[in-house]
């Protein structure tokens, strides 16, 4: 392979574009994948594949050989030395050929050409229905959120996301956070980059079913409103909202605490578990909950800003 890079004002490279497109389809991802991934728009992946932008940034170029899991030589434009020096020699030799003799040689070639052509047709053709077949399995993402929080205290948020199960398809999850709180911790982590404007973003493969959650605090007067929304998107779907809560309520009360009567009851204790028990690398503290569930009563302490149990 000859060396596609070159000197300039920054490093660049000279990128494929077809063989960009063949691993992205292959491996069942979106422009709007690899687009998150090198962060750039739809578009600029869209030019590169169709070789609008044949020289990019190298920067960029190993992103997006980092996203579609190959090396940065694999998506590079292959120049080999003896093809140009057949075309050469090729120039050359019909140069010296007669209009009759190309003529003739056309005619001998003609039905080659034709069924050449009809065979190509007939593989884009299958190449498009594959691409275009729906995902196998229905697609939901769904937010488990608490109905009350207390002002400037910790609740988790989960985005519970179902998905085939034969089959591993990207994920992009967007969650977009009110301007009155504060993101605590991820599951999964995220970088700090993918903490930004109020949203946090996840790029993420799935099979079946995925967890993932934030822990949050908001700041606020008791009985304010605080509203969530975000969005998900799989490889061959188009981005659609998050279903489930998207709302709750600031007052004095724990967020297990479901029916805001001052006890953590059995069922509200076990519906803690059955939700939460699996993030095991953020903290909730459960442990507090369970002090709850133990005592007789609490209530929320203004002046140590604490819970206060009754035993």
């Amino acid at each position: 392979m000859t060396d596609t890079s070159f000197s300039g004002p920054m490093s660049m490279v000279r990128i494929d574009g077809t063989k960009i497109k063949q691993l992205r389809e292959q491996q069942g991802l979106t422009q709007l994948y690899l687009a998150t991934a090198v962060e750039v728009t739809t578009d600029t992946i869209s030019r590169w594949e169709n070789r609008r932008y044949p020289s990019i940034k190298r920067d960029n170029g190993l992103r997006l050989a980092e996203a579609l899991n190959v090396q940065l030589e694999e998506i590079l434009e292959e120049i080999p030395e003896e093809y140009l020096e057949q075309s050469a020699e090729n120039l050359e030799q019909d140069s010296l050929q007669t209009p009759n003799s190309q003529v003739s040689k056309l005619r001998k070639n003609w039905p080659i050409l034709i069924l050449s052509g009809t065979l190509l047709g007939v593989v884009m053709a299958f190449i498009w229905y594959l691409y275009n077949l729906p995902a196998s399995g229905s697609f939901t993402a769904e937010r488990i959120l608490p109905n009350q929080c207390i002002s400037g205290q910790p609740f988790p948020v989960i985005i519970k996301v179902r998905g085939a199960t034969d089959t591993t398809t990207a994920l992009i999850l967007k969650e977009t956070i009110p301007n009155n709180a504060t993101i605590l911790d991820t599951s999964p982590k995220v970088t700090a980059g993918s903490l930004k404007n109020n949203q946090i973003k996840w790029l993420n493969k799935i099979e079946g079913q995925a967890l993932f959650a934030y822990v949050i605090s908001v700041s606020g007067k008791d009985g304010e409103i605080i509203n969530f929304n975000g969005t998900a998107a799989i490889s061959g779907n188009t981005e659609s909202a998050i279903a489930g809560n998207n709302s709750i309520t600031i007052g004095r009360y724990h967020w297990a605490d479901t029916n805001k009567d001052n006890v953590i009851s059995d069922a509200e204790i076990l519906s803690v578990y059955d939700h939460y028990s699996e993030l095991t690398d953020i903290d909730l503290n459960i442990d507090l909950i369970e002090e709850i569930w133990l005592g007789s009563a609490y209530y929320w302490d203004d002046s140590t800003a604490t819970f206060k149990i009754s035993e």
